[in-house]
């Protein structure tokens, strides 16, 4: 198999170009629509699907089913709906998948190049860079929410900043899949991308304290600083523009938050 830049760059598992890695990932919601949810084909799904949806390149292309569900169990409640008939399924399945070909196929040049990233965006990049990389930030906000709440069911007296800490939390999980659906919509993003802005200086900000990076009242220790930062450069990527610059270089930020997440993913338990 011939590997070049642009195959490292995709981060699909066992060095896949492009439409090996589409083609397998077909196979196996094909083989989905048909019932099958064994551990193996999980597995390879989630590895697929996780470098899929970070694509700037692809991110339009992309099925909505895929991105908003994680596994095969949770697409089989999906595509059992969509029909009662496995060869509707798989048609829905093959259809959906079409624009995903074509775009792998066409060796078109990338609607966003990582060296566009330190200009302005156009409108139709913004959109791009949200569906691609929101969806990350979502993981790392709901892992903090859930960092916070468990903290505050410890049998202990509520500390009134640290509930106002998980409101701005939750606050900012809202705003970001809000996001999304403008993205996906094709309306404006400007305004929103502000808002989250704003909501992340609520969230983040740098502190005198010994631990440096104060986050929401949280406690910054292990896999919770990992991803508090990693979340915290995700969001100066997708809102760079919009008032200051992002603290990190888009790259590196967006490789940092990545790898953190990835973390995060090896070590949860299944839900």
């Amino acid at each position: 198999m011939k590997h070049d830049a642009r195959v490292a760059r995709a981060g699909w598992p066992e060095q896949l170009s492009d439409e090996e890695a589409l083609l397998r990932l077909q196979a196996i919601l094909l083989s989905a629509c048909e019932g099958n949810q064994d551990l193996a084909n999980g597995r390879a799904y989630r590895s697929l699907r996780s470098p899929l949806i970070r694509r700037a390149d692809l991110a339009d292309a992309v099925p909505k089913y895929i991105r908003a569900h994680k596994d095969l169990g949770s697409f089989w409640v999906y595509i059992r709906a969509h029909s009662s008939e496995w060869k509707a399924r798989r048609q829905h399945v093959l259809e959906s998948l079409e624009a995903l070909f074509d775009r792998v196929r066409s060796s078109r040049k990338l609607p966003v190049e990582s060296a566009g990233w330190t200009g302005r965006r156009t409108a139709a990049q913004q959109a791009q860079i949200v569906l691609s990389l929101v969806p990350d930030a979502l993981i790392g906000v709901e892992y903090l929410i859930a960092e916070h709440e468990r903290s505050l069911h410890n049998g202990g007296p509520a500390d009134p900043e640290q509930v106002a800490a998980l409101q701005a939390l939750r606050l900012l999980h809202a705003a970001l899949g809000e996001l999304i659906g403008l993205a996906e919509a094709g309306r404006p993003l400007r305004k929103q991308l502000a808002r989250i802005r704003d909501l992340k200086g609520q969230v983040f900000s740098w502190a005198s304290s010994p631990y440096g990076l104060a986050l929401a009242e949280l406690p910054l220790t292990g896999l919770a600083t990992v991803l508090g930062c990693g979340v915290g450069a995700l969001i100066n990527v997708i809102t760079k523009d919009v008032g200051a610059s992002a603290t990190l270089g888009a790259a590196s930020s967006a490789t940092f938050a990545a790898a953190a997440l990835q973390r995060r993913e090896r070590t949860a338990p299944e839900r």
